[in-house]
C-alpha cells in the first residue's frame, strides 16, 4: 500500500511506500479559485476514493486534469476533490500553480508515477500538512518557486511523524 503526503508550506507532494520510504517528490499546490466552495484543504489525513486506478479524463497536458486523470480522496461536503495535473501552458500561473476548485495540482510526471504505482501498491490515504492560506502564500514568495517546477525525484525527504 502506498500513500501521498502534501506539504502546503513547501508545495511538495510525496508518494511513499508502506514502509514510509519516498518513491518520489514533486511540485504541487492547493491554489483554490475564489469561486470554489472550499478555501483550502484542512490539515488532516483523508482516505483515498480512487485506490487502484485514477478517474479517467481526456488526456491533455493543458486540460483541466492533465494527461493521467484525477486521483480522488474523500473531503466531507466536497465531492470530486483530488490530485491531478493539467494547465501546463496556462497564461496565468501555468502548471502546478494554476488554480483549482479545491484540488491539489501537480505535474504530469508526478501523476504518471502515482498512477503506475497504484497498479501494484494501492493508495490508501493522503496526508495534508502545513496547509494554511497565509503559510502557503509566504512559502511561494520566499522560495520564488524556481526549484519546484522541475520534475524532481527525491529519496531524501523525511516521512517520519
Amino acid at each position: 500500500m502506498s500513500k501521498l503526503i502534501f506539504d502546503g508550506s513547501t508545495h511538495q507532494l510525496s508518494l511513499v511506500d508502506d514502509n514510509g520510504a519516498a518513491i518520489g517528490t514533486w511540485a504541487a499546490y492547493n491554489n483554490v479559485d475564489s469561486h470554489a466552495t472550499i478555501r483550502y484543504l484542512e490539515n488532516k489525513t483523508y482516505d483515498m476514493q480512487d485506490t487502484k486506478t485514477p478517474r479517467h479524463h481526456k488526456p491533455n497536458a493543458n486540460g483541466p486534469y492533465g494527461s493521467h486523470g484525477i486521483v480522488r480522496f474523500n473531503v466531507p461536503h466536497h465531492p470530486g476533490i483530488g490530485v491531478h495535473s493539467g494547465r501546463a501552458n496556462a497564461r496565468h500561473k501555468p502548471g502546478p500553480e494554476h488554480a483549482t476548485m479545491g484540488c491539489i495540482r501537480t505535474t504530469d510526471a508526478a501523476m504518471e508515477k502515482i498512477v503506475a504505482t497504484m497498479k501494484t501498491s494501492p493508495l490508501t490515504t493522503i496526508e495534508v500538512k502545513n496547509n494554511a492560506a497565509p503559510t502557503a502564500h509566504y512559502a511561494s514568495q520566499r522560495l520564488k518557486n524556481k526549484h519546484l517546477h522541475e520534475n524532481s525525484f527525491s529519496t531524501s525527504i523525511s516521512t517520519k511523524r
